[in-house]
Formats: structure tokens, sequence, C-alpha cells
């Protein structure tokens, strides 16, 4: 697979891209071929991108839906365990 070198990057933007690449949990190399792989792909309409990413992230969801094992009574007692085992709060009136 070919590489390449980049020689006199600015240390603002190498630290901007440790930032993202840590952000991302990348290493600097994913994130630059992922970077440049996103500025060079044919331009998408911005509305179009947001729709796709909306439904694969939904897609994502409809897979996992169901996969919760047990009954009713069973989840019920797990979240009644979840609120008992939560310490109280500060008392707030509204």
């Amino acid at each position: 697979m070919p590489s390449l070198t980049l020689k006199d990057i600015p240390i603002p933007l190498m630290e901007r891209l440790r930032t993202r690449a840590a952000q991302d949990q990348r290493s600097l190399n994913r994130e630059a071929i992922w970077l440049l792989e996103q500025a060079l792909e044919p331009s998408v309409d911005p509305s179009v991108r947001l729709q796709q990413e909306t439904e694969a992230q939904l897609a994502a969801w409809q897979a996992l839906a169901g996969r919760w094992q047990g009954d009713a009574e069973a989840t019920a007692a797990l979240i009644e365990d979840i609120y008992q085992a939560r310490t109280p709060g500060r008392e707030f009136s509204l």
C-alpha cells in the first residue's frame, strides 16, 4: 500500500489533528486518512449526507430492537432495582 510523508506541518494544525484523533479514538494516521477521504469525496449536499447518516443510525437502532431478553415483570424489577440503588439527590422545589 502506498505511503505519504508530510513535512513542515504547522504546530497548531498538528495539535488539532491530535485532538480530533483522540476524540474519534483513531490513530493520527487513520484520522488523517479519514479526513482526506472526506475532503476528496465527491460533493454531496449536506442535507443528503445528514439524511444518510440519520437513516444509518435508525437502521442500527432497529437492528438492536427486540434483543432485550426478559419479560415485562423482569424489566420492571430491574428498573426498580436501579431506582433503589440510586443515591438521593439534593432537595429542590419548582
